[in-house]
């Protein structure tokens, strides 16, 4: 009887798997929907995002910026200084995502960037897009998702492969502050 048990076991698990391997990737498990991951030179950016790529810079990792306001000063954001900066940040389909204020140190060739005072992760398009801001420049950046989240989930809405929007106001480096004026 032990026998039989394993064997209608093996094979309810060899069904499942082949029911599984059919089905392909719209389980959840794949690029919510997609077949790869987002592109930003092929995506479709939805409308209220107000996104025309040719007014964005390039860098040679692939992110993409454009400047909103310089700022002001000769400070510039380098690598190894804390900065302080409020973002608002949004998915490829105009899908608007918590805004927020981070504190971190910038990652350098040998470490990444960390938050503070939890020392958690920043992506590092996020890290790479405050690179040479004067103190209270606003940024906008177009992150692809290899310096975003690659093809992870993060939460329930964020899915792999996705493009990340960012709006940064650069608030302070090390211990300049922006005056707001």
């Amino acid at each position: 009887m032990e026998r039989f048990d394993l064997r209608m076991r093996t094979s309810v698990l060899l069904v499942l798997v082949a029911a599984l391997t059919a089905c392909g990737d719209d389980l959840g498990m794949g690029l919510n929907g997609r077949e790869e991951a987002e592109v930003i030179e092929t995506t479709q950016f939805h409308a209220s995002l107000e996104i025309t790529l040719s007014e964005y810079t390039k860098t040679d990792t692939g992110l993409y910026h454009k400047s909103i306001s310089d700022g002001e000063g000769d400070l510039v954001a380098a690598a190894g200084d804390t900065v302080t900066v409020y973002y608002g940040a949004w998915l490829s389909n105009g899908t608007a995502l918590d805004p927020g204020e981070i504190i971190f140190i910038r990652g350098t060739d040998t470490v990444d960037a960390k938050t503070i005072p939890a020392e958690g992760g920043v992506i590092p398009g996020f890290d790479q897009g405050i690179e040479g801001m004067k103190l209270g420049g606003v940024r906008q950046l177009i992150v692809p998702p290899e310096l975003a989240y690659g093809n992870n989930w993060v939460g329930e809405i964020i899915a792999p492969g996705s493009i990340m929007i960012f709006r940064a106001h650069l608030l302070r480096i090390n211990d300049k502050i922006h005056s707001g004026e």
